[in-house]
């Protein structure tokens, strides 16, 4: 057994694509490892803002003669498909073979792989590695720039240790050979040195002030952020995104405090952290003594002699200055709020384009005025209430201070619809009209806000979608999806009943509404998906019902996830996938219109056809009730009916008005199931 070390040093890695960069690795690794026969006993990813890389544990030295099985298209597959594949694999439609699976019938193409050393297996691996690896954004490097790659390469590192002895692994990507010495931090330590082991390498690395493993980093960030806070009166404000992101800026990490320049201090408290955070990377510390934040953390990548005071003097003078200027700008909006209102900005909206297509925030905000006025009718809220604070939710877009950080916008407006003398529900309205922004932020509650946010976010999915703006692929820059997402866990968190196709209504937005319903559909199915319902139970309800039913689905979907799992619920299911493949199989669907004699009728068609008609009558009338216990419970009634008819009869039969009878009731009972639930999803995962 053996150890292997691979790593990439580059310019910086930009920190938001270090995490995902580290876990495709270890994925294509473990991929590679398994594809050519060898077995590895740990696996060990790392990255830094300079180095990609893995370590490799117990990795198996032999590596035998085997047979290599490659799957291709499935059979009946396009002729591109299929000539791509033969492409990619430099091989001809004559080394292909037809195989069956328990996924399909595909191509394969079958080859041998002789025995050769471990290291030009991992020469192999690592090589093909680097060339499939995906990065969000890259750029070409190497020569004639045909190396795509985060930032330009500046060296690889391949070593194998071999029963106690190094070894070079031959990678060469673009004319940068593989070699055995590495380096440590390149300000600290930049000069390169060799290492005789797993052990060695990470020890003289942390010796050269280079830490690998960013949940290290992060860990002595907050142990030795959190020393030098308590020893200063201080604590940690919680912020994991910016504190990810720190870490993804520093290979060994070196937290220093700062205290605000008191007269700094009568900003309001978001505009503090906003400018630390945004302009600087700062951590905020809030004082024991009165829970403001009075202080900073910054994180450094050096150490110095004068134990980082220069370092701490420079950004502390950046700080005054932007904190500085944060006072000016928040000082002219006051001074405008207190003698003319926030109704003031309003007017200026109109130069702020939101859409060359759709107008100005001032036409957006009269949109959604309309909107929420006719939205607060279903919840009682008075009408001239619900238009003041509508009126005002884009206002601060404006102001001095959210033009320099638009990130405040909402918390700033809510902060000067308090010096307007506004209630608190209309600032908070204001405040928390723009939420959820992300997946884990907590949805409106009060009603005027719920509103607010509902008549915001569908004016902004509507009139988008009207004018062709569309969410395609892995694509959506107007984040489409986020916001309708943020509409359907208002509704359903807050257990409102409000018709998504009512809220479109509302919008008076003049387009065809099928693909917007459809694309909602998808949402709804995602987030319950997300919140652990039953992946095909999910898809089997939504695909079936119009946006009505959202504020009970939760309800519905448990219903029947509950129905389906039971004895009766297994019944309803066999007999379904019973009919539904006799009628596939035999590839005939006949409606029924011609009248047929009694005296050809048996007891079993004639038992049937009745117990049909009954159970549509019921099922419609329990799903107009929207009882759904009561439609599955009708289903489960006929199951035995059914399953007795296809024993007993012969559905093609010589009579021809018989057998278009038979095939007319069988076709009737699948749609009479499918008005429930779609029940062919119900096989799907």
């Amino acid at each position: 057994m053996s150890d292997f070390i691979f790593e990439l040093i580059s310019e910086e890695i930009p920190a938001k694509m270090q995490a995902p960069a580290m876990l495709q690795l270890e994925t294509l690794t473990l991929k590679k490892v398994a594809e050519n026969g060898l077995t590895a006993e740990e696996l060990m990813p790392f990255v830094t803002p300079m180095r990609l890389g893995i370590i490799i544990q117990n990795i198996s030295t032999e590596v035998n003669e085997s047979i290599k099985e490659i799957r291709g298209p499935r059979i009946g597959a396009s002729e591109n498909a299929i000539l791509g594949f033969l492409k990619k694999n430099k091989i001809e439609r004559s080394d292909l073979q037809e195989k069956k699976t328990d996924k399909g019938e595909f191509y394969f193409y079958t080859i041998k792989i002789s025995a050769q050393p471990i290291s030009n297996v991992l020469a192999g691996i690592f090589t093909e590695i680097v060339h499939e690896f995906n990065w969000p954004k890259s750029m070409y490097w190497g020569d004639n720039y045909s190396l795509r790659w985060v930032r330009p390469l500046r060296s690889i590192v391949a070593v194998l240790f071999e029963k106690g002895k190094r070894k070079r692994v031959p990678l060469n990507i673009r004319d940068i050979e593989s070699d055995i010495t590495t380096r440590a931090h390149q300000v600290m330590h930049p000069a390169f040195f060799d290492f005789n082991s797993v052990e060695d390498y990470q020890e003289k690395l942390l010796k050269g002030k280079v830490i690998l493993q960013p949940k290290d980093r992060k860990t002595r960030v907050l142990q030795e952020g959190k020393r030098l806070a308590e020893a200063r009166g201080f604590y940690l404000v919680k912020d994991e995104k910016l504190l990810d992101e720190i870490i993804g800026l520093t290979e060994f990490p070196n937290p220093i405090l700062g205290e605000i320049p008191k007269e700094l201090l009568s900003l309001p408290e978001e505009v503090i952290i906003t400018s630390m955070r945004e302009h600087q990377k700062f951590l905020s510390l809030r004082s024991k003594a009165n829970g403001k934040v009075e202080a900073f953390l910054m994180v450094a990548d050096i150490q110095t002699q004068d134990k980082q005071k220069t370092i701490l003097s420079g950004n502390i003078r950046v700080l005054n200055s932007r904190l500085k200027d944060a006072i000016f700008f928040y000082k002219n909006d006051q001074e405008l709020v207190k003698r003319q209102g926030m109704r003031a900005w309003n007017d200026k909206l109109k130069s702020v384009r939101f859409h060359e297509k759709l107008g100005s925030q001032y036409d957006r905000v009269e949109r959604i005025v309309k909107i929420a006025i006719l939205l607060a009718k279903q919840f009682d809220l008075e009408r001239d209430e619900v238009s003041k604070a509508a009126s005002l939710i884009k206002a601060d877009l404006v102001s001095d201070l959210v033009v320099e950080f638009p990130s405040l916008q909402g918390s700033m407006g809510a902060h000067y619809a308090k010096i307007a003398g506004c209630e608190e529900m209309v600032s908070e309205a204001i405040r928390d009209h723009y939420l959820p922004v992300g997946s884990n932020d907590v949805v409106p509650k009060r009603l005027l806000s719920i509103v607010l946010a509902l008549s915001d976010k569908i004016d902004y999915l509507t009139c988008l979608w009207r004018i062709g703006i569309k969410p395609t692929g892995n694509k959506d820059p107007f984040a489409l999806r986020r916001t309708s997402l943020g509409i359907i866990r208002i509704i359903l968190e807050n257990k409102l009943n409000v018709d998504l196709d009512y809220l479109i209504d509302l919008t008076e937005v003049n387009f065809d509404k099928t693909d917007l319903q459809l694309f909602l559909k998808e949402r709804i199915a995602y987030y319950l998906t997300e919140k652990n319902y039953q992946k095909n139970v999910v898809k089997a309800v939504v695909q079936q019902y119009k946006l009505d039913l959202l504020p009970i689905l939760p309800r519905v979907i448990a219903e029947i996830t509950e129905f389906i799992s039971s004895e009766s619920g297994k019944k309803a299911l066999a007999v379904y996938k019973r009919v539904s493949n006799f009628l596939s199989s035999n590839k005939k669907l006949f409606s029924y219109e011609e009248k047929i004699s009694k005296d050809h009728i048996t007891e079993e068609d004639q038992i049937v056809q009745e117990q049909l008609i009954s159970t549509k009558e019921r099922v419609e009338r329990s799903l107009q009730s929207k009882d759904f216990n009561t439609a599955l419970f009708v289903l489960g009634s006929m199951v035995d009916s059914v399953n007795q008819f296809l024993d007993n009869v012969q559905v093609n039969c010589e009579d021809n008005a018989l057998r278009s009878l038979r095939y007319a009731l069988l076709n009737e009972i699948l749609q009479n199931m499918d008005r429930v639930l779609v029940f062919s999803e119900l096989d799907k995962k």
